[in-house]
């Protein structure tokens, strides 16, 4: 082999380091998305208002809105990329998955009706959204559907569930409110009002909204809320700090 000459060999080290300080100034794989919506990697439909969950923690989020007896064996379904997609398969008749649409993120386990109902809502929001639709067009093309019988209003009675104390409110420029923490049961009421089942805000039960999709809220008691958020403080700091939320001080 030909003796490399002095100067060919100080061109190839100051390559090979150049080469070392540019991978060190790199992030590490999968940073971006431990990072929740710290950049596009992690936002769907390039929105800072839908950042990306790590997969296991949007699993775990997604569950906190069942009671534990049914967590081990419900379907959960998580937002990637493309879409929503099932990242866990039950063997009961509940479905958690953690909701978005119009930037609202909170878990909800629909049973086997809201699963057959209403779930598939939230999976065409996605899509909508993917196809450069606004939040405005999407509600108007969801009534419309409803309207057309191409989406059905829960055909029975059932129940959902939104145990977890966890609710946040995600703007166009991925600002984070949270909610009051209100863990609830809601049970199908399509069309009904508050006068219809005596219901008012604050009351034992109320309507969340009327039409098709509305439910009847009945808020848990205060022991159980206070049991059920001291036990979700770990996740709610995960979750937090995944989307970025800053309490105000």
């Amino acid at each position: 082999m030909p003796r490399i000459t002095g100067k060919i060999a100080l061109v190839r080290r100051y390559i090979v380091w150049s080469a070392i300080v540019l991978m060190s100034a790199l992030p590490p794989a999968g940073a971006a998305q431990s990072a929740g919506g710290a950049g596009n990697d992690a936002r769907f439909a390039q929105s800072a208002q839908y950042p990306l969950l790590p997969r296991a923690l949007e699993v775990e989020l997604a569950l906190s809105a069942a009671p534990k007896h049914l967590r081990d064996d419900a379907t959960v379904w998580v937002l990637d990329k493309s879409g929503y997609a099932i990242a866990k398969k039950g063997g009961n008749a509940f479905t958690c998955v953690v909701s978005r649409r119009a930037g609202d993120l909170f878990p909800v386990c629909w049973d086997a009706e809201g699963t057959r109902s209403l779930l598939p809502l939230d999976f065409e929001d996605a899509r909508l959204r993917l196809s450069g639709k606004s939040g405005s067009e999407i509600e108007a093309i969801e009534m419309e559907r409803f309207k057309s019988g191409q989406y059905q209003a829960p055909s029975r009675a059932g129940v959902a569930y939104m145990l977890s104390p966890m609710r946040y409110r995600i703007d166009e420029h991925g600002g984070v409110t949270r909610t009051t923490s209100n863990p609830h049961l809601m049970f199908y009421g399509p069309n009904l009002t508050d006068t219809d089942i005596g219901g008012a805000r604050g009351a034992f039960v109320f309507i969340n909204r009327v039409g098709p999709d509305g439910m009847m809220i009945v808020p848990v008691g205060q022991k159980e809320r206070e049991a059920i958020v001291s036990d979700a403080q770990s996740l709610i700091a995960q979750v937090e700090q995944a989307i970025g939320y800053r309490p105000s001080k």
